[in-house]
């Protein structure tokens, strides 16, 4: 089978999630992935470190940089700069997520880059984007995606604390909002022979994720309120404790055809009545009708309702503790879990998750250790063992 970046060569210049694991992304897809690392490796390498609890490799550092190749560079000479251009002569698509500021200091903006290599694809990943007021500003996820974005407040019961993130959720995001660009770049390569410069900001991304909410705001300007369970707009759109202390989620977004089989479902056909006949009605009683149905389902265990709901064909899931979530069936079926080999034994991560019908797609291997391929990479590069010398003597790879 064909991988579908076969033949695409990536320079990674960046650090922390979200562009490596764009770069991760890509390295699983086909491309050959070289990570430039600061000498002694990128701080993500200090992170949930082996030997941690049940923990025998850094998962989250495996997790965006396995099957990569590592060298080891120190930016800010002139010699470092050249000998990265050399190799962006030689690449297809530069990722990074240096600040603007710092990548006009070492050579690394759209326009210098492209200047070098006119058919490169520059792409980008920040908090705040390349240009405007915040393109000097430092941003994670749980800032400029979670925050800034204005996710951060439609989330949680109304009235109550915010709700902090999970971590890496927008990194994550962004590496597939970037991903989509990268791939739209390289078409517009092939359509025009131009390079292109890619320019992903997570707090935009952050935005596009709840864009129907934002739609609204840009309609009425108006902040959405909170969903409130306990009196929801919609009782078919809720969540449900059940008599073993776990929770459903039923959701039927046009519900009025699903409302009596609801009702027979939970053994509640009392409440097939007029008054509660259209959405409409049921909106103007949500708290009513929350309260009943909690009460119903409350009687029985989740084993109990998964039964009877899959039995009448109801929309609904289980709220999933990760555990259950990893041990998925239909997960698993999807190879949505790869298994890598370690020399400190072998892990299971997260794999790409989309499925291409004929196509090559997975990890290639383990993450590299600082500077593992620096000689390869040189050697690829044409460079003689004398100017390698000098550059080492010079102090380009720490």
């Amino acid at each position: 089978m064909t991988a579908p970046l076969d033949g695409i060569r990536v320079l990674e210049i960046a650090n922390y999630v979200a562009a490596p694991a764009l770069g991760a992304l890509m390295r699983d897809l086909g491309a050959d992935v070289i990570k430039a690392e600061p000498p002694g490796g990128e701080v993500m390498r200090a992170s949930f470190t082996p030997g941690a609890g049940a923990y025998h490799v850094n998962f989250l550092f495996e997790l965006e940089n396995r099957g990569k190749r590592s060298m080891t560079l120190a930016l800010g000479s002139p010699e470092a700069t050249e000998l990265v251009h050399e190799l962006l002569a030689n690449c297809d698509v530069l990722l990074t997520n240096l600040l603007a500021p710092r990548q006009e200091r070492y050579g690394l903006t759209s326009d210098q880059v492209l200047a070098r290599n006119p058919q490169i694809i520059h792409c980008s990943i920040s908090g705040f984007g390349l240009d405007g007021p915040d393109a000097g500003r430092p941003g994670f996820d749980f800032t400029a995606f979670w925050a800034r974005a204005g996710i951060m407040g439609l989330v949680g019961h109304p009235g109550a604390e915010p709700v902090l993130s999970r971590i890496a959720q927008g990194d994550h995001t962004a590496a597939m909002n970037a991903l989509a660009a990268v791939f739209a770049a390289l078409r517009m390569r092939d359509l025009t022979g131009k390079g292109q410069a890619v320019d992903i900001s997570l707090q935009q991304t952050g935005v596009y994720t709840v864009a129907t909410d934002v739609a609204r705001t840009l309609m009425d300007g108006k902040q959405p309120k909170r969903l409130d369970r306990r009196a929801p707009n919609n009782p078919l759109f809720n969540t449900y404790e059940t008599a073993d202390g776990e929770w459903v989620l039923l959701v039927h977004m046009t519900p009025d055809p699903y409302w009596p089989k609801v009702c027979v479902a939970i053994d509640r056909p009392d409440l097939v009545r007029d008054e509660y006949a259209t959405l409409r009605q049921r909106m103007e009683h949500g708290a009513t009708l929350a309260k009943e149905i909690q009460s119903a389902i409350l009687v029985h265990d989740l084993a109990h309702w998964q039964e009877r709901f899959d039995e009448l064909g109801l929309i609904w899931a289980p709220m999933a503790a990760l555990p259950d979530v990893v041990q998925d069936v239909a997960l698993r079926n999807r190879g949505a879990f790869a298994r890598i080999a370690h020399p400190d034994g072998a892990f299971e991560t997260v794999a790409v998750p989309f499925v291409i019908d004929g196509a090559e797609i997975g990890p290639k291997g383990r993450s590299p250790e600082p500077g593992e391929h620096t000689n390869a990479v040189l050697e690829e590069l044409g460079i003689s063992a004398e100017r390698v010398t000098e550059l080492a003597a010079a102090g380009v790879f720490g």
